[in-house]
């Protein structure tokens, strides 16, 4: 593994649900990003060979505003390397590469968000959330995150409160794929909004297609996929 710009340590991991697990690494000094950004996280050895090597790629969640950690979250699996990740200790050192992405939210922006996620996709729309709420930015946020259920939603409570104390940002947290008519009053409410998209591929996928139905433009939307490895 040649990655080696940014060497850091481990100072929290917790379950966000039974299936995803944060983790929280000390800020390097000169790391600075932007909200909705992403970066590599690499280790120096896993457990058991892994064939996709000793790094990934996850979305930071946590706010930029946090200048003591960078928090990321992901969905357990049997990879070897995110099965040391979802067991690692205090301690331990991670090397970061990056920061990494452009569907970000800034003090620049103008057009209205609609943030569409499903599952563990919801990582990089937390940490423009935390923003928003934070520098209590006036532009319009709306929030459509698909769960399997509601307790397996991830950051559910804190999404929430973020749209209870920030009257430009409103959430609905749904268990199946919003209707056309749903994502049509959507569309009508912000004709200017840009979307950005992100979850696994099936759900982009999906959300694409019925955008598409309802009139929603190329131009307009902003597609991440999350791939299971």
């Amino acid at each position: 593994m040649k990655m080696r710009p940014f060497s850091t340590t481990v100072v929290g991991r917790r379950l966000v649900t039974d299936s995803i697990v944060e983790v929280s690494v000390a800020r390097p000094p000169t790391f600075a990003f932007t909200a909705g950004q992403y970066m590599q996280v690499g280790l120096d050895q896993v457990t058991d060979r892994d064939f996709r090597g000793n790094s990934r790629v996850f979305s930071i969640s946590s706010s930029p505003n946090d200048t003591e950690t960078l928090t990321f979250a992901f969905r357990r699996s049997g990879s070897s390397f995110k099965q040391t990740m979802s067991h690692i200790e205090p301690g331990a050192t991670v090397h970061l590469a990056g920061p990494y992405g452009h569907v970000t939210l800034t003090h620049l922006s103008r057009r209205p968000r609609v943030m569409f996620a499903s599952g563990v996709g919801i990582t990089p729309h937390v940490s423009m959330l935390r923003f928003a709420t934070e520098e209590a930015l006036s532009l319009p946020i709306t929030v459509l995150y698909v769960v399997s259920a509601r307790d397996r939603g991830a950051y559910l409570p804190e999404i929430e409160a973020c749209a209870r104390a920030h009257p430009t940002i409103d959430i609905t947290v749904t268990t199946r794929m919003p209707s056309d008519n749903e994502l049509n009053r959507a569309r009508t409410r912000y004709a200017n909004a840009l979307w950005y998209l992100s979850g696994s591929p099936r759900h982009v996928t999906d959300a694409t297609v019925a955008l598409h139905r309802v009139g929603v433009r190329d131009d307009d939307l902003i597609t991440e996929e999350f791939l299971g490895y």
